[in-house]
């Protein structure tokens, strides 16, 4: 996989990361164990009719590409929605509650997806990055017609999280990093971050030295010839190539900067104090590097904390709110704009809905729009007298 010293060629990656040139400060560690996992996701994996057809639920959507995107839609579906991505290995099922949605995170509609690569996603192509998921997610979100949403991301998936709020900012209301994988990579990692990556290390577990395909291949033949049940083995339907993607990605120069996400308070970075040290000391770093951020720190939770009802309430309700509030501010910003002093005196509630969220999409009001009826009103607004004004009629509050 190397090429020439300090170079490596990354055959399935994002096209401008095929030849990656590598500081001095990098972990040798890690770019080896990424740059022959690249070099060897071009192995197939054979997968069974038996393996294709297990009998899991799921919606999908075609792409633009022609793969397709699984996905379900659970809990309140005039909710807040909650887009969640799995970990390595895993696949939409980690997110399902163990109780009722409904109860565990009222006012939430969770969208859960298998990634591309597991479960009933078809498997990423060649040079796909982050951020070319997150065009992938846009195409979901637009498809469900969705505008505003949070998004979470547990271990593998926090990156993939990480993206979508750094690469849509005006659609990522509140974002989760649950137990996540930092940038192995990124200039400014501490050397004890980059060292604690115990899947780069030439040992028991790691990947340094090994063919990743057969390794994971060999991983998952197991779990197949097991007496597993369906929920274990629905993230390999597709084979390894979602695994080994992951993998690939995380310790490699991410396509897009952590430090561009401006979400503040609205990120909240969690990891459990008896989780992988990579997710212990890469939560306060990563941290440190969106101003105004948060770090959740769970006493004695392990990798797997959101999966037990009460974290993962705990984690759900918060991008609920945070994203609410979010909306109030976005709200009172546009009334800065005088639009409270137009009130419709021929329109219901409903118009009033339509007319803040059009003046919210374009920052700004055309008087003569409201006088022209073009956008539901019957007749011309008047200035609010402050007197025998019912509140439910005001435009914007």
């Amino acid at each position: 996989a190397f090429c020439s010293p300090g170079r490596v060629v990354l055959p399935r990656l994002e096209q401008g990361l095929r030849t990656v040139a590598a500081s001095s400060r990098l972990n040798p560690l890690s770019w080896a164990a990424a740059a022959a996992a690249a070099a060897a996701t071009a192995a197939a994996i054979q997968v069974s009719e038996a393996e294709a057809a297990l009998p899991i639920q799921v919606e999908q959507i075609t792409l633009a590409d022609g793969r397709v995107l699984a996905y379900r839609s659970i809990g309140d579906p005039d909710g807040m929605p909650i887009v969640v991505l799995h970990g390595m290995s895993s696949s939409h099922l980690t997110w399902i509650p163990k109780v009722p949605l409904t109860s565990l995170a009222p006012g939430v509609r969770l969208i859960t997806i298998d990634r591309p690569g597991y479960g009933a996603s078809t498997e990423p192509p060649a040079g796909y990055s982050y951020a070319l998921f997150v065009a992938d997610l846009k195409q979901l979100v637009d498809a469900l017609h969705i505008e505003g949403f949070c998004v979470a991301g547990h271990s593998s998936g926090g990156p993939y999280a990480l993206a979508a709020a750094a690469l849509l900012p005006d659609r990522v209301l509140a974002c989760a990093a649950v137990s996540s994988d930092p940038p192995y990579n990124h200039p400014r990692c501490p050397d004890e971050v980059r060292l604690s990556d115990g899947m780069s290390v030439d040992g028991k577990g790691g990947f340094y030295g090994r063919d990743p395909v057969a390794k994971v291949a060999n991983w998952r033949a197991k779990v197949f010839a097991s007496d597993a049940g369906e929920e274990r083995k629905w993230p390999w339907k597709q084979g390894v190539i979602g695994f080994v993607t992951d993998f690939t990605l995380e310790r490699i120069p991410w396509s897009f900067r952590i430090e561009d996400i401006k979400l503040g308070e609205r990120l909240t970075i969690w990891y459990g104090t008896k989780d992988y040290d990579s997710m212990i000391l890469g939560a306060p770093w990563m941290q440190s590097l969106v101003p105004g951020s948060q770090v959740r720190a769970v006493q004695d939770g392990k990798h797997s904390f959101k999966s037990d009802p009460e974290h993962m309430r705990a984690i759900l309700t918060e991008l609920r709110d945070q994203a609410a509030k979010s909306q109030r501010s976005e709200r009172s910003a546009v009334g800065d704009l005088k639009v409270a002093r137009l009130v419709c005196y021929m329109c219901g509630r409903l118009e009033h809905v339509m007319v803040e969220e059009r003046i919210a999409e374009q920052r700004t009001v055309v008087s003569s729009e409201w006088a022209a009826g073009s956008m539901g009103h019957a007749r011309e607004p008047r200035p609010v007298s402050g007197e025998g004004t019912c509140a439910g009629h005001l435009g914007v509050q």
